[in-house]
């Protein structure tokens, strides 16, 4: 009787060994993918910010129809850092980035905080292929890049 409850308890915890490592597998996964997630929506939130200075008049403080001028001090995205230039943000999600301005459409990058490991010089992208890619013009978000 002493050896067949060695045996099952011997088993029990390979068990549990098996079911904490594949728990864990699968909490990363859903980790990476809800990075990606919350990436996503901050690039819609901006998108929306971006259409809404540009619909807004010069008087206001907005774009006048314009993209010219854009940077993320004149919209009210919630970063935790923004670059001199104001063309770089990075918030807990990861780090966003607007570039080839010109006056019909701005383009955006996202890259999430898993691929942007220790400090970083948030005005490059670090990731060559994990980042999200897309134009914003007056009515319309394009996306070019969506990693998953």
């Amino acid at each position: 009787m002493g050896q067949q409850q060695l045996f099952l308890v011997i088993l029990l915890m390979v068990l549990v060994g098996i079911a904490t490592v594949l728990a864990i597998s699968v909490f990363g996964t859903q980790s990476n993918s809800m990075n990606h997630d919350v990436v996503r929506q901050d690039l819609v939130t901006i998108s929306a910010f971006v259409q809404s200075y540009v619909h807004k008049p010069l008087i206001l403080g907005g774009g006048g129809g314009s993209f010219e001028g854009l940077d993320f001090s004149k919209i009210d995205f919630p970063a935790d850092e923004v670059s001199d230039d104001g063309m770089h943000a990075r918030n807990a999600n990861g780090v966003y980035h607007i570039h080839s301005i010109s006056t019909t459409e701005v383009g955006l990058w996202g890259e999430p905080m898993m691929e942007v490991s220790g400090p970083v010089d948030i005005t490059s992208l670090v990731s060559d292929s994990d980042y999200f890619d897309l134009i914003v013009t007056k009515d319309d978000i394009i996306w070019n890049n969506t990693p998953d």
